[in-house]
């Protein structure tokens, strides 16, 4: 999915979405839950995915499901 098919989806700027995947912004909640909405995932994902990353996990090592 390209960057501004994210933007479109979630109803956001794409330069936004660029920000965000650059690591230059931090999302509001507001924002959040659309590109949440946007990406098909829930909230919960994208943050177990953020918090897995900042844990110094590999992006091939994420895993998208609920601990335990």
């Amino acid at each position: 999915m390209t960057q501004e098919q994210v933007a479109l989806e979630a109803k956001i700027n794409k330069s936004e979405v660029s920000l965000l995947e650059k690591g230059k912004r931090n999302p509001k909640w507001e924002t959040m839950k659309r590109l949440a909405k946007g990406l098909g995932v829930p909230c919960w994902h994208m943050v177990a995915l953020a918090e897995q990353l900042e844990a110094g996990a590999d992006k091939d090592e994420t895993v998208w499901s609920p601990p335990g």
